[in-house]
């Protein structure tokens, strides 16, 4: 689609070549400082603190941006700035394929779907229109594998599980029963004017190889772009990963944690029970985060995290220790108080 044609569709301005075919969205929170935008894509700029902190962009960057940010760039949509969300919504619903994968349904097991002759589909399991199943695989019944999602060699997919669209699962892995890959992050937009916006997601979710995933455990698409595993992770039963999120290699996750959206865990990190992850919080490698924490900031590698909010382990176990004494000081500084 054209830029001039996006402009059209969504009724906004834009200036620079509208014969630019636009492929489609990048998130610029992907992009390392190494490197440099995609040509033909859109990007989203809403503030002067992005434009600061991403110095990769330049002139000929694509965008939707407001109109204050507007002489930064030769090619852009742009609308004023309370506008500005609710376009982007917009341009999610023109780049999303959802609608055009599912608007019919073959059989319980396409004749599209590409299934390798020696995998093992059980009674129930639905397939759907191009699919991959690769060898060796096992789909138990009742899973279902949603349109263009992909299945590595040797992998096993348990009963009752949802692989969602363009969601892709690397070779050798398992995936447990009720565990769902790829379903909307929690994304929603309250407009100045009291209404609410879904925020689609059209991004995928992309597991590495050697993967276990275990009983309902939910992972979520990203909203442009990928949500990664990375090979030889380990995720527990009943976890929670949210959309956006990186997540590296020998990496475990410990039951019942929740990991906010557009989280980086780095290789070798290990997240024990019941923790809670906030959004944008970088774990350096080899971090380790005990059981009952919760974190709102990035760590450092190799330190072990305890407590509410997260601090290194010595310093928890010590304020957690003088908790116990602080009803007595309480009294004896009111009685010095009393004193003066």
């Amino acid at each position: 689609m054209k830029l001039k044609e996006i402009a059209e569709k969504i009724n906004i301005k834009f200036t620079g070549n509208g014969d630019l075919k636009i492929k489609g969205l990048k998130d610029i929170e992907r992009i390392e400082h190494s490197q440099t935008t995609s040509e033909n894509f859109l990007y989203v700029i809403e503030s002067e603190n992005i434009l600061r902190k991403h110095s990769q962009m330049n002139k000929n960057t694509i965008v939707l941006c407001t109109d204050d940010l507007l002489q930064n760039f030769h090619n852009a949509l742009y609308v004023d700035k309370s506008r500005l969300r609710l376009i982007f919504i917009e341009l999610l619903k023109i780049f999303s394929v959802q609608d055009k994968l599912f608007n019919h349904l073959d059989t319980a097991i396409s004749p599209k779907a590409e299934i390798n002759d020696s995998a093992k589909i059980y009674p129930g399991a639905v397939i759907m229109q191009n699919a991959k199943i690769g060898k060796n695989c096992i789909i138990y019944s009742n899973a279902v594998i949603e349109p263009n999602a992909k299945i590595g060699d040797n992998s096993v997919i348990h009963p009752c599980c949802v692989i969602g669209y363009n969601c892709i699962i690397g070779k050798n892995s398992i995936i447990y029963s009720g565990t769902v890959i790829g379903a909307d992050g929690f994304g929603y937009y309250d407009h100045e004017d009291g209404s609410r916006h879904k925020i689609p997601h059209i991004g995928n979710v992309i597991i590495s190889d050697h993967v276990e995933i275990g009983a309902n455990t939910t992972i979520d698409r990203g909203t442009i772009e990928s949500t990664t595993v990375g090979s030889h992770t380990k995720i527990d039963n009943q976890v929670q990963i949210g959309h956006n999120c990186q997540i590296g290699s020998y990496v475990y996750i410990a039951g019942n944690s929740g990991v906010s959206g557009s989280v980086k865990i780095k290789d070798h990190v290990i997240i024990a029970g019941q923790s809670g992850i906030a959004d944008h919080v970088t774990l350096e490698k080899k971090s380790v985060i005990l059981g009952l924490t919760g974190v709102p900031s990035d760590t450092e590698e190799g330190k072990v995290y305890f407590g509410i909010p997260a601090r290194p382990v010595r310093e928890a176990h010590k304020i957690n220790g003088a908790l116990g004494s602080l009803p007595d000081l309480i009294k004896r500084v009111k009685k010095l108080e009393e004193n003066k």
